[in-house]
C-alpha cells in the first residue's frame, strides 16, 4: 500500500488527543448522603473519571480511536497497484534513431528498450490491445491495436536506422490515433534524442521511459578536401561529445592500405582537426578512430577526393564571338573552335559539338548543340521567314528556369523538325523555334534562327539559357555527388547513350537504378560505406566510387535527455506497468458506519 498524500499522517496526533480527554479528571462538588445503594452507577462513573490511572477497556474509546485512524488513512489517500483490466490499451513509442545503437552494459539502447517494452507488455491482462510505433524520421506503425502475442513479434522485428529521431511527427500521428475520449497511455522508449514539438500537442497521457546512461563517445563530424599550394589536402574533424577530454588514434587509410596515423586531443564540446596530404590520383580515402566508446558507427568515414573532368567541346563556325565567349564561361568546358571548310581534317572526339550554320556529312557521336540548321541537315520545315507573332516559351520547362524571354526579338527563323521523343522550348504561333530531342542516339538542341538575326546574345538570358542546354546535353560520366549524407537528397547524372546504370553497396551486393529513366534514388536506406556506381554503355562499364557518410551532431550527443520537455510540461516521470486504485472512499464509508455505531453504544449505554 502507498500514499498519495503522506503529509496527512500527522493528523494521527489527534489519537493521543482522544486518549489524553479520557485520562484527564473531571472536576465535581463533593456532597454528603445517607446511603450509597442507588449510586452505584455513578460511583462507576467517578471511577472510569480519575485522572492518570490505567486505562480500562472502553468500548466507546475503541471506536473512537478506530475512527479517527480510518479518517486519517482516508486523508492520506491510499491506493494499490494492479494489472490494468482486460479491455485497456497501451500506445508504445520506441525510439529507432542512430543513437539508440549505442552499447549499454546488457546491450544496445534498442535491445534495452525492447526488454522493457516486452516486460510491460506481458505484465497485461490478456484483452490488452497495443499499438507498436517506430519513431524515427517518419513514424512507422508495426502494430495496430494487436494482441499481446502479435506486438511481441513485431517488437522483436524492430532495427535502428541510420535516422533522426522526429518524436513531433509521431505525435501528430498518435493523435489521429486516439479517438475522441479515448485515455490510452502513450509510453515512449528513448534516450531523449530526437525533434520535439514545440507547442502543445492532443496527447494526455505521455510518459518517457529513458533508457542508457553512457555520454562518452567521439565521432567524426567532417571529412573533406580541398586544394592547397602542394596539392590536394584532407581534413578530419573530431567531435568530442562526453564529459572529459580524450586524446585518440586517427588511421587514414588510401584505397584500404594503411597511408599515415595522427593523434589528437580532443576537449570536451569541442571539436579536434587533423589535415592529411592526399596523394595524386587517390580513388579514395578512409578515416578511422581508434577507441572503444558508446557509439561505433560514428568512428569512421569515407572521402572522394574528386574533381569534375573538362568536357571537350568543338565549335564549328565562320566566326561567331557570342559563341565562343558563352561556351568559355563555363569552366567545364574545353573549348576548341574550327572553320566549316577545316572541319573534314578534324580526327579527335569531342563531347559536344557546337554546329553554327553547318551540318557535317557523316553523323557524330557527341552531342549536338545546333544553331541556324541548314536545309541538308533534316532538321527544319517548312515555315521559313519573318518572326511576327510573340515569342512562346514553354511553361514550367527546368531548361528554361531564370531565363526571361520578354525583351528578346527575332527577326527571322526556321521552323525546327522534332524527334519523336523531343519537346518545344520556345515558339512563334506554330513555328517552333528551339526544340530538343535526340538524333539517332545522341542528345540535340536546335535553335532555328541565327543568332546575328536576334538580340539573343545581348540579353542576360543567352549565358543562362547556354548553361542550361550544356548541363543537359553533357550531364557527365561522374556523378554530381561523390560525397553523399544519408538523409540528404542525391543528385545522380548519368552519361547520355548510357544503358544501365548499377549501385553496388559497400558488400558488393547490387542494386538496379535503372532503366527506366530518369533515374530518382533516396538515401533514406542507405548505410554508411563506400559504394561504387556502374554506368554501362554499350556493353562498356564505368565504375565511379560514391562515398555515403552520417554525419549527425544529434545522434552522436549519446548522453540521455533526463528533462524530456514536451511544450512546458517535463517528463521526467517513471513509468507504472499497473493501475492505481484508490480506496479512501471506502474508508470514508466505514469511518460513517463506525459512527453510527458509536452512536447506538452510547445511547445503549445511557
Amino acid at each position: 500500500m502507498q500514499f498519495l498524500a503522506p503529509f496527512a499522517l500527522v493528523f494521527l496526533l489527534t489519537i493521543p488527543v482522544i486518549i489524553l480527554f479520557y485520562l484527564l479528571k473531571q472536576k465535581k462538588q463533593q456532597q454528603m448522603v445517607s446511603s450509597t445503594l442507588l449510586w452505584q452507577k455513578a460511583l462507576a462513573d467517578t471511577i472510569s473519571q480519575t485522572p492518570w490511572q490505567k486505562l480500562r477497556r472502553n468500548l466507546l474509546l475503541f471506536i473512537q480511536l478506530l475512527l479517527a485512524l480510518l479518517l486519517v488513512l482516508a486523508l492520506t489517500r491510499p491506493f494499490l497497484e494492479r494489472d490494468q483490466q482486460a479491455g485497456a490499451s497501451f500506445i508504445l513509442l520506441v525510439d529507432t534513431s542512430t543513437s539508440m545503437m549505442t552499447k549499454e552494459e546488457g546491450g544496445t539502447r534498442l535491445e534495452l528498450a525492447k526488454a522493457e517494452a516486452e516486460k510491460l507488455i506481458k505484465a497485461q491482462s490478456s484483452g490488452t490491445k497495443f499499438t507498436l510505433i517506430g519513431v524515427g524520421p517518419v513514424p512507422e506503425i508495426l502494430a495496430n491495436q494487436s494482441d499481446r502475442e502479435e506486438v511481441l513479434n513485431a517488437l522483436q522485428g524492430m532495427q535502428p536506422g541510420y535516422q533522426e529521431g522526429n518524436l513531433d511527427n509521431t505525435l501528430s500521428l498518435v493523435s489521429a490515433l486516439l479517438e475522441k475520449g479515448t485515455m490510452a497511455p502513450v509510453i515512449f522508449y528513448s534516450d531523449g534524442g530526437v525533434s520535439l514539438p514545440e507547442g502543445p500537442v492532443g496527447v494526455k497521457e505521455f510518459q518517457y521511459r529513458r533508457i542508457g546512461t553512457r555520454e562518452d563517445n567521439l565521432a567524426i563530424g567532417a571529412f573533406s578536401w580541398r586544394d592547397g599550394p602542394e596539392g590536394p589536402v584532407a581534413m578530419t574533424r573530431i567531435d568530442n561529445y562526453g564529459a572529459e577530454e580524450q586524446e585518440v588514434t586517427v588511421n587514414l587509410l588510401s584505397e584500404g592500405k594503411m597511408l599515415d596515423v595522427q593523434a589528437v586531443k580532443v576537449e570536451p564540446g569541442k571539436p579536434g582537426y587533423l589535415f592529411w596530404p592526399v596523394p595524386k590520383q587517390t580513388a579514395y580515402l578512409e578515416a578511422r578512430l581508434e577507441v572503444n566508446d558508446a557509439l561505433e558507427i560514428d568512428n569512421t568515414a569515407w572521402l572522394v577526393p574528386h574533381k569534375d573532368a573538362l568536357n571537350k567541346v568543338l565549335l564549328v563556325t565562320e566566326g561567331n564571338s557570342f559563341l565562343e565567349q558563352v561556351l568559355k564561361l563555363n569552366s567545364l568546358l574545353e573549348v576548341h573552335k574550327v572553320k566549316p571548310e577545316a572541319y573534314s581534317s578534324v580526327k579527335d572526339k569531342y563531347d559536344l559539338y557546337v554546329l553554327d550554320g553547318f551540318w557535317p556529312d557523316k553523323p557524330l557521336e557527341g552531342q549536338l548543340l545546333v544553331f541556324n540548321p541548314p536545309t541538308s541537315s533534316g532538321l527544319i520545315g517548312e515555315r521559313d521567314g519573318s518572326v511576327t507573332e510573340k515569342l512562346q516559351p514553354a511553361p514550367e520547362q527546368p531548361l528554361l528556369d531564370h531565363v526571361s524571354w520578354s525583351d528578346v526579338h527575332v527577326a527571322t527563323s526556321k521552323d525546327v523538325k522534332l524527334s519523336a521523343d523531343g519537346q518545344a522550348l520556345l515558339k512563334s504561333g506554330e513555328r517552333t523555334m528551339l526544340g530538343i530531342g535526340k538524333i539517332g542516339q545522341v542528345r540535340a538542341a536546335v535553335f532555328g534562327f541565327d543568332l546575328h538575326q536576334s538580340d539573343l546574345p545581348l540579353r542576360a538570358a543567352f549565358p543562362i539559357l547556354i548553361q542550361n542546354l550544356t548541363n543537359w546535353l553533357l550531364p557527365g560520366g561522374e556523378p554530381a555527388e561523390t560525397q553523399v549524407t544519408i538523409g540528404s537528397p542525391w543528385e545522380l547524372r548519368v552519361r547520355p547513350q548510357v544503358d544501365e546504370v548499377n549501385l553496388y553497396q559497400p558488400d558488393g551486393k547490387k542494386i538496379s537504378l535503372a532503366p527506366p529513366f530518369p533515374i530518382t534514388k533516396g538515401t533514406e536506406k542507405f548505410s554508411p560505406g563506400l559504394y561504387k556506381l556502374e554506368q554501362v554503355s554499350k556493353g562498356e562499364k564505368a565504375l565511379s566510387p560514391i562515398a555515403v557518410n552520417y554525419f549527425s551532431a544529434q545522434e552522436s550527443q549519446v548522453k540521455p535527455v533526463i528533462h524530456l520537455m514536451l511544450g512546458k510540461k517535463d517528463l521526467n516521470v517513471e513509468v507504472s506497468t499497473k493501475v492505481k486504485w484508490e480506496f479512501w472512499p471506502w474508508l470514508v464509508l466505514t469511518a460513517l458506519l463506525l459512527l453510527a455505531v458509536e452512536w447506538w453504544v452510547y445511547l445503549r449505554g445511557h
